[in-house]
């Protein structure tokens, strides 16, 4: 095993901002690590380049006992170079501000204000273990929001201030810190938020405190939260991309307020602006896909009804130009029956005529032969299939009276007849390697673009 490099070694004897340019890319608990081991580059460590973007977290992949020593050890390394970073992602898994957590969230959120003075973004995130009900626990409260108005009061360069899933306190005016922001100028830095359903227990009716967030560019909220009024006042101002969560049924007249006219306006104040939709256990109707919404991502989870041919064509010729992600599974179900047999055949139309769709998620039962077709439709960055869901058949319909459309047919019956042929022929056609995906296809409550 080599040891650490000597005065002799090239590393030893880089430039300056060469190994800020090194640094820029190893993990912030590297870097100090590495400062003690190449004492060169002490110099290189106390520079803004070196501390570029730094990412803390995420905790809830830790016990309890090394998500306390990682906080403890970011605290020391906020105090001792918070001054050269320049963008900070704090992603907590556990409690922001309970003391059995020391130091907790807060006393990191302190010390950022107090040393990140040449901040330019940050973004402050809380995830809350999977299937749990009770975010009392990871509450933000007011001094938690006062933290983060001074941060963005104090940080005179700061540009972009996002929060991912605070936990809001509904029930108290005085402890709800998206109430709090919004009497602050710090408002004015708040360029994202992520409202999900844990975001907004016990919040009742439309969410018009979010139109005092002018600076928003990007929002994520439950459909029911939000009408016409909300969301084109925010576009008005700066908002250019929403995720819209729809977990349950709405009256008509709330459906279609977001309906044809309203996108329409939107486009034209903001004609690059993008939609990710979400829908989930919901019926799917074809008023739920207005054409001149901009969807750019859609996912489909868990519906109380299947996918026909009819609205899967209607999704591929209204979203044609704007597509990127396609998802339709049922994350609780295996093998799950498909209503309508003809989806599969729309399902190569749609990777047909969207050509920017660059991932497509597909959880319900498809043949061998519609896959390889998918396959060759579109260089797909993203393609997964659950392996369960798999018929090594050809189900393609062939033209008999066309002997080189037979001949190629019978050509896909042979690549697909294993599991094995097939994804070493898809691996081929995407130039990268591809394989069935083992077990049920999940899409997770948080959707990440």
């Amino acid at each position: 095993m080599s040891g650490p490099p000597t005065e002799s070694s090239p590393l030893t004897n880089l430039p300056s901002v060469v190994a800020s340019k090194i640094l820029s890319y190893v993990p912030w608990q590297e870097k100090k690590a590495v400062g003690q081991v190449i004492t060169s580059w002490t110099e290189a460590l106390r520079s803004t380049e070196a501390w570029r973007s730094v990412k803390y977290g995420p905790e809830i992949e830790e016990n309890v006992y090394f998500a306390r020593a990682s906080r403890a050890d970011f605290l020391t390394c906020v105090k001792q170079y918070g001054h050269f970073m320049r963008s900070i992602h704090l992603c907590f898994g556990y409690s922001i501000t309970h003391t059995s957590m020391e130091p907790t969230g807060e006393q990191i959120l302190m010390y950022v204000h107090k040393r990140c003075c040449n901040l330019t973004a940050i973004s402050i995130e809380q995830e809350v273990p999977e299937g749990s009900h009770n975010a009392l626990p990871f509450g933000w409260p007011s001094s938690v929001g006062n933290l983060i108005k001074d941060i963005a009061v104090d940080c005179k360069s700061l540009q972009s201030l996002a929060l991912c899933q605070p936990i809001v306190v509904w029930d108290e005016e005085s402890e709800n810190i998206l109430l709090l922001l919004t009497k602050s100028c710090s408002v004015s830095k708040i360029t994202e938020l992520e409202l999900t359903y844990l975001s907004l227990l016990n919040q009742e009716g439309k969410l018009h405190l979010l139109k005092n967030f002018t600076s928003l560019q990007k929002l994520t909220v439950r459909r029911e939260k939000v009408n016409k009024e909300i969301l084109l006042h925010l576009v008005k101002h700066s908002l250019k991309e929403l995720v819209l969560y729809q977990e349950e049924e709405l009256p008509f007249e709330e459906q279609e307020d977001l309906g044809e006219d309203f996108w329409l306006e939107v486009k034209k104040v903001c004609p690059q602006f993008k939609v990710d939709l979400i829908l989930r256990c919901i019926m799917i109707l074809k008023i739920l896909f207005p054409s001149s919404m901009p969807v750019r991502n859609l996912i489909l989870d868990f519906l109380v009804n299947v996918m026909t041919k009819g609205i899967m064509d209607h999704i591929a010729d209204c979203y044609r130009d704007t597509l990127k992600r396609f998802t339709y599974t049922n994350s609780f179900l295996e093998e799950q029956e498909m209503g309508d047999a003809r989806v599969p055949a729309s399902l190569i139309s749609l990777t047909q005529k969207c050509p920017h769709l660059e991932t497509l998620e597909y959880g319900f039962p498809l043949s061998s032969s519609a896959i390889l077709l998918i396959a060759q439709s579109r260089k797909l960055k993203n393609f997964v299939v659950p392996s369960v869901e798999v018929s090594y058949s050809n189900d393609i319909p062939v033209d008999n009276s066309t002997p080189k459309a037979a001949e190629y047919f019978n050509l896909l019956k042979i690549i697909g007849s294993s599991r094995r042929n097939l994804e070493k022929t898809v691996s081929h056609i995407l130039e990268q390697q591809w394989t069935l995906h083992d077990g049920p296809l999940k899409v997770n409550e948080r959707i990440k673009f």
